[in-house]
């Protein structure tokens, strides 16, 4: 399933790129035979990721905290390939800590980074919709952590709920030129940092976590891809403000059990 808007020369913006999800719906998207500019703050991973994509892919470095160089970069990228038609904001960073032990540093890096960092982004590429009459898609990639609490996360969950607001503000605002605004929200999936964290805290704590997924299981990436290639796609084409769940239905609130036992 491609993007399939009408203007099919023109590109998706995809931060994080590097690595997680971001890395898996670019390579998924270039395997769909769209173009893609994968954005990333570590250029040397990102460079190594891609070596053997040539065509139909631009590679930029990006650090999503620093608003002036955002404003520099997609006016490169815009003059550089052209018409931008779809955005999906997968930076993040997901440190765990104590609330009583956050600093405001770290705060505010996370704030930066999952929040601030989207909002310019999005502010940016949605400015060149609207000045080139693109009735583009904005994907952003939020978390159950928005609304479902756990220890250790409060500047992620925070973070993730200011991205899930600001997806609806902008659904709304940006629907009379065209533009949709939609949001994943995953639960616990299997990225690099999912797996390092659970590393960190040990296989009881990841044990907690399957006790609480009806499923039972965490998700896969590829899992989350698909859903992100739908909603930039025309098949979405009424979906606007959507947060979309993927958590295998953690936030129930339900623990696994069997009736009887």
């Amino acid at each position: 399933m491609g993007v399939n808007h009408s203007d099919s020369g023109a590109w998706v913006l995809v931060t994080g790129a590097a690595s997680g999800i971001g890395c898996d719906l670019t390579t998924s998207l270039l395997d769909k035979g769209e173009r893609v500019v994968a954005l990333d703050y570590d250029e040397e991973k990102l460079t190594k990721v891609y070596t053997n994509h040539k065509t139909s892919l631009v590679c930029r470095y990006l650090d999503v905290c620093d608003v002036d160089g955002i404003a520099r970069s997609i006016e490169m990228i815009r003059g550089e390939v052209g018409t931008i038609k779809g955005l999906v904001n997968c930076a993040g960073i997901y440190p765990v800590t104590a609330f009583l032990d956050i600093t405001v540093e770290e705060w505010d890096q996370v704030l930066n980074t999952n929040l601030r960092g989207a909002f310019v982004l999005s502010q940016a590429v949605a400015q060149l919709m609207v000045a080139d009459k693109v009735k583009g898609s904005i994907v952003n990639v939020t978390s159950t952590s928005a609304t479902f609490c756990r220890p250790g996360v409060a500047h992620y969950g925070s973070s993730k709920a200011g991205l899930t607001q600001l997806t609806r503000d902008m659904a709304l605002e940006l629907a009379p030129y065209g533009i949709r605004v939609n949001a994943v929200a995953p639960g616990v999936i299997g990225t690099e940092t999912v797996v390092n964290v659970a590393k960190l805290q040990g296989t009881e704590e990841h044990a907690a976590k399957l006790a609480s997924i009806p499923t039972g299981r965490i998700g896969e990436v590829h899992e989350i891809t698909a859903l992100i290639e739908f909603l930039l796609s025309n098949q979405a084409s009424y979906c606007t403000g959507s947060i979309l769940l993927a958590d295998g239905g953690l936030t129930l609130g339900i623990p696994r059990y069997q009736l009887g036992n």
